[in-house]
């Protein structure tokens, strides 16, 4: 009979490598929502909208760092 026992310490720090790659991809995606539209002519609520997806992806980085 074999058993197998699984390293909690090992499997946790891939999980925040995960969560960290995770964060890091969010926050790119963020700046790029951020960032004006490449032309001059851009409606406020188009603007608006842009805004509330990078705030929606600020939220969620940090609900990940939370741990929520």
């Amino acid at each position: 009979m074999s058993t197998t026992t699984i390293n909690k310490a090992a499997g946790g720090r891939r999980a925040t490598t995960g969560v960290a790659r995770l964060v890091r991809r969010l926050e790119r995606e963020r700046r790029q929502w951020n960032r004006p539209a490449s032309d001059a002519m851009e409606l406020p609520t188009e603007m608006a909208w842009r805004a509330g997806v990078a705030e929606g992806l600020r939220l969620a980085q940090y609900a990940i760092r939370k741990g929520v």
